[in-house]
């Protein structure tokens, strides 16, 4: 994990994804409240230098619409939602390094199936 990691801000020979519709599940560490999201950003970068590979990731956060000076916070995701992602990346990473062709619809869609309530609040939202 890479906090500094920016969009579109590569290292020369580094390659980019950016997952921007995973889910997660937020709770504030100041008042507790709990929110999910389905528009939660995951941003790697990825390089393969003399056949070993490296992936740097940042997961971004959100703050709590509730409190009036919140802290940003980390996502919680489900295991069925790091599988989608990892998937995902994985499918980037053999088109980006070993040339094989992927189709769009071979990338999983991260399905939501909890109620997620009111629209995403892009200005609580670090990735936005």
């Amino acid at each position: 994990e890479d906090d500094n990691l920016q969009v579109h801000d590569l290292k020369p020979g580094w390659k980019e994804f950016v997952q921007n519709h995973a889910l997660g599940r937020f709770q504030c560490s100041q008042c507790f409240h709990e929110w999910s999201s389905a528009k939660v950003h995951i941003l790697f970068h990825m390089c393969l230098h003399k056949g070993r590979g490296e992936v740097c990731m940042r997961v971004f956060c959100q703050s709590c619409r509730r409190c009036p000076d919140p802290q940003l916070e980390e996502p919680d995701f489900n295991q069925e939602t790091m599988e989608k992602v990892l998937h995902n990346l994985t499918l980037k990473i053999l088109s980006y390094f070993y040339r094989v062709t992927i189709q769009a619809s071979d990338f999983l869609e991260v399905v939501v199936d909890i109620p997620v309530s009111g629209p995403h609040d892009g200005t609580r939202c670090e990735g936005c």
